[in-house]
C-alpha cells in the first residue's frame, strides 16, 4: 500500500539510498501480512531472510534459562532486521515474532546476496546499517548503567511514542499490546520497580494507564523527564 511504502521510505538509511536500488529491493522483496504473535524465527534458527516492517511492530525476544521469553527491543515501520544473520552465515540471535498485526517487506537470503552482488552500493550501505546500530547499542547500554530508572521509562516511553503513537484528542496512544512485565524486561528493570515509576507518571498526569493502551498526555513533560540533568546531546534518537 502506499502508505506502507512511504514507511519504508522515510526511514533515514533506506530513504538514503539512491532510488533505483529502494525501487528494485522493493520489487524483489515479498509481501507478508501477519496477526499479532506471528513467530517469524527462533533463536538458533538459521537466517534466511531479511524483513523491513512496514507496518505495525516486530518484538525482538531473548530466552532466559529457564525457558521464559522476555522482550528486549520492539522496532517500528521503517526500521530493518535479521540481515546479520544472512551476511555471517550463522544462526538467529533472538527470536523475531510480530507484536501487533504488521505487513513486513521480505527478501530471501539469495535474493540479498545477488542484490549485492550487483549492486555494491547496498553492501556498503549495510556496513554502515550496522556501525548505526552498534553505535546505538553503545548507547543503549550507557542509559542502562548510569541513568535512573524513572529517566530511563520516560525515554522508552517517548521512543515508542515517536515510533509507535497514533494521535487522540487526548493526546498520543502507543497500543502495542505491552505488559509491565514487556516494559521491565526493555528497562532491566523489576516488574515492581517498573510498576511504581508508571504509576508516578500517571499520579503526575504525563501518562494514562489503560491496558493494554497507554495514553501520553503531556508529551512535552515526558521529554523533560528524559532529559533532567543529561548533556542533550547524548541523548538517542
Amino acid at each position: 500500500m502506499p502508505e506502507e511504502q512511504a514507511a519504508l521510505h522515510r526511514n533515514h538509511w533506506f530513504g538514503g539510498l539512491p532510488e533505483s536500488l529502494r525501487e528494485e529491493i522493493i520489487a524483489r522483496g515479498e509481501v507478508w501480512r501477519l496477526p499479532a504473535g506471528r513467530v517469524l524465527a527462533h533463536r538458533s534458527d538459521e537466517a534466511t531472510e531479511w524483513f523491513a516492517v512496514a507496518s505495525g511492530a516486530l518484538s525482538l525476544c531473548s530466552q532466559l534459562v529457564d525457558g521464559r521469553s522476555f522482550r528486549l527491543t520492539v522496532i517500528g515501520p521503517g526500521r530493518w532486521w535479521g540481515d546479520i544473520g544472512l551476511f555471517d552465515g550463522k544462526a538467529q540471535d533472538l527470536d523475531i515474532q510480530t507484536q501487533v498485526d504488521s505487513t513486513l517487506l521480505v527478501l530471501r537470503r539469495a535474493t540479498v546476496l545477488e542484490l549485492m552482488d550487483s549492486r555494491p552500493l547496498l553492501r556498503e550501505a549495510a556496513l554502515q546499517l550496522q556501525c548505526e546500530r552498534l553505535r546505538h547499542l553503545f548507547r543503549r547500554v550507557e542509559e542502562l548503567l548510569a541513568l535512573p530508572l524513572p529517566q530511563r521509562l520516560a525515554r522508552l516511553l517517548a521512543r515508542l511514542s515517536r515510533e509507535f503513537g497514533k494521535p487522540l484528542a487526548a493526546g498520543v496512544c502507543i497500543d502495542l499490546n505491552l505488559s509491565q512485565s514487556d516494559l521491565a524486561a526493555m528497562l532491566g528493570a523489576s516488574r515492581q520497580r517498573t510498576n511504581t515509576c508508571l504509576q508516578q507518571l500517571q499520579r503526575q498526569k504525563v501518562i494514562a494507564l489503560s491496558p493494554p493502551r497507554m495514553i501520553i498526555l503531556d508529551g512535552e513533560r515526558l521529554r523533560a523527564l528524559s532529559a533532567e540533568g543529561v548533556d542533550a546531546r547524548a541523548i538517542p534518537e
